[in-house]
């Protein structure tokens, strides 16, 4: 049976509070359990929280197109030993609990909303007691909601069906883009992530920057994204490939492992 520990997380700057449910096959209160930060960027070269450089993301050359908030929900987050074991289950499926095993290592299970930093800054969401051990990949589930997480949607009405929220402006003129995209995001380590009393922090980046691109380049403009148009269908390809985790106890929000610039793009299902 899993148990589960819940810890209410003090509101940072960029995030929302939270509060995590955790639970694994480990025993949650033993000394085999480490505190680890996990934090979130969209830029791979930054120092720290307080070397903000701007509030706002351009998208493109110029500033016709301008990010200024951007929300993300994951109903679950995993950490995978193997790589193998598919932590967070069928993306399609409400079931958060269909392929625990003793691979994987939750980080959260209920949904997690994540303001996302624009600042190019390295900002923590989550503070987590994790088990000992060597890690693959860090598994998201990508979706909105469930119904019965009422708690969650009364707290984020305009997030209600949604699994992404951008608020921005286009040559000037504000809009909002939102969308139920649902995706199994699989962030390698590579090398893997090795958590004992040393680990301090894990970094997810993601790179906002090119969402809204076209893959020659080219803006796409957002108020084209109508559903089932190939807009959306380019927006919501870029969003799933966006991700990338790495262990960063420096906590400089860069991947200066062999072969990695900080923002590869993960697997996506």
């Amino acid at each position: 049976m899993i148990t589960f520990r819940i810890q209410t997380i003090t509101p940072l700057v960029g995030v929302a509070a939270l509060v995590v449910a955790t639970g694994c096959s480990s025993d949650l209160t033993g000394g085999n359990r480490h505190p680890v930060q996990l934090s979130f960027t969209t830029h791979s070269a930054v120092a720290s929280r307080a070397n903000r450089v701007v509030a706002d993301l351009v998208v493109g050359t110029g500033t016709d197109f301008v990010l200024q908030k951007v929300q993300l929900v994951f109903p679950r987050l995993e950490l995978d030993r193997t790589g193998t074991a598919d932590c967070v289950g069928d993306v399609e499926s409400d079931d958060d609990h269909e392929n625990m095993g003793e691979d994987c290592e939750d980080v959260s299970r209920i949904p997690l909303l994540v303001n996302v930093p624009l600042d190019d800054a390295l900002h923590p969401v989550i503070d987590i007691p994790l088990a000992e051990g060597t890690f693959s990949q860090l598994e998201a589930k990508l979706a909105p909601a469930r119904s019965t997480a009422t708690d969650f949607n009364t707290a984020n009405p305009n997030l209600v069906g949604k699994s992404v929220r951008v608020e921005g402006t286009f040559k000037g003129t504000p809009f909002v883009f939102t969308s139920a995209v649902r995706a199994n995001v699989e962030m390698e380590f590579d090398p893997p992530l090795v958590i004992d009393a040393t680990t301090k922090n894990a970094t997810v980046a993601i790179d906002v920057r090119k969402w809204f691109l076209n893959p020659d380049g080219s803006v796409i403009d957002p108020t084209t994204a109508t559903p089932e148009s190939a807009a959306r269908q380019q927006i919501e390809q870029n969003i799933r490939r966006s991700f990338h985790a790495f262990e960063d106890d420096d906590e400089r929000g860069e991947d200066h492992h062999e072969g990695h610039n900080g923002n590869d793009d993960g697997e996506q299902h």
